[in-house]
């Protein structure tokens, strides 16, 4: 049971990791209750128990913002972070929590830019809202002009665009398509299960490409859950580290993310 199961990653000795100043996870469904991420509390602190064995030190949390699927307030999804960073936290103080929100493209994403709704990248509760960078969610039914007319919108409410998991989407599944969204202004973020093949060959193959290219400007675990969708950085950074050296490990899972967060 998953009850039986918190507390056993922080019962063992944590994994020595040689990345300084660690990981930083900018794209994962930790707060409970609010989308399709963790669906109790328990087994959102499990995850974030999964990501600090794994070197994490920095979390960004982003529920799903989408229209007729995933419409949890901003109040709601506040209220159940603070109750999570407060636990968290206590168990882990070297610990950082962030909050934002993973937007689709849809009319709930231009309602909110128009009233100034937006919780950007890095965004703690209780301070005032910066503008930033902001992470953008398509689908597969979006073509490449309204991924393109998405990345103009958020860019002139003066926010930096971070396409989540950019290795799922039709419209830009090439190298070419995703270099043509890097010069429009977007950063390119995709999943550290796609890079170890959770979502089959073809997935893999483009994100390795993709990798390979120097196209990637984060990697993030977009963790849902303790099975089907975990936390998998710590060997995402090793695969990457072995084919591309440690600078790049470290740039795509520390320091790019932690700029678009703008941690000091």
């Amino acid at each position: 049971m998953l009850s039986e199961r918190v507390g056993l990653l922080s019962s063992k000795a944590i994994l020595v990791y040689e990345m300084n100043e660690f990981i930083v996870d900018l794209h994962c469904h930790i707060v409970p209750y609010v989308d399709d991420g963790a669906s109790v509390l328990e087994e959102a602190l499990f995850l974030v128990e999964s990501q600090y064995a794994q070197g994490v030190r920095t979390i960004c949390a982003t529920p799903h913002l989408r229209a007729s699927m995933f419409e949890s307030s901003d109040e709601e999804i506040i209220r159940q972070f603070g109750r999570l960073k407060e636990m968290a936290e206590e168990r882990f103080p070297d610990l950082t929590l962030f909050l934002s929100r993973e937007y689709h493209c849809d009319r709930l994403l231009r309602e909110h830019l128009k009233k100034d709704m937006i919780l950007p990248l890095g965004y703690r509760p209780g301070e005032n809202r910066e503008k930033g960078a902001l992470l953008i969610e398509f689908s597969g039914r979006h073509t490449w002009q309204q991924m393109e007319e998405y990345i103009e919108l958020v860019q002139s409410f003066g926010f930096v665009p971070v396409i989540a998991h950019v290795e799922r989407y039709p419209a830009a599944g090439s190298k070419e398509k995703v270099r043509a969204l890097a010069k429009l202004g977007a950063r390119i973020q995709v999943n550290a299960g796609s890079i170890l093949g959770r979502d089959g060959l073809k997935t893999r193959f483009l994100v390795r490409s993709l990798l390979k290219e120097n196209l990637v400007d984060v990697v993030a675990s977009d963790c849902h859950d303790t099975e089907d969708r975990p936390c998998e950085l710590q060997a995402a950074y090793y695969w990457i580290k072995e084919k591309y050296g440690a600078s790049y490990a470290a740039a795509v899972l520390r320091d790019n993310p932690r700029k678009l967060l703008a941690v000091e």
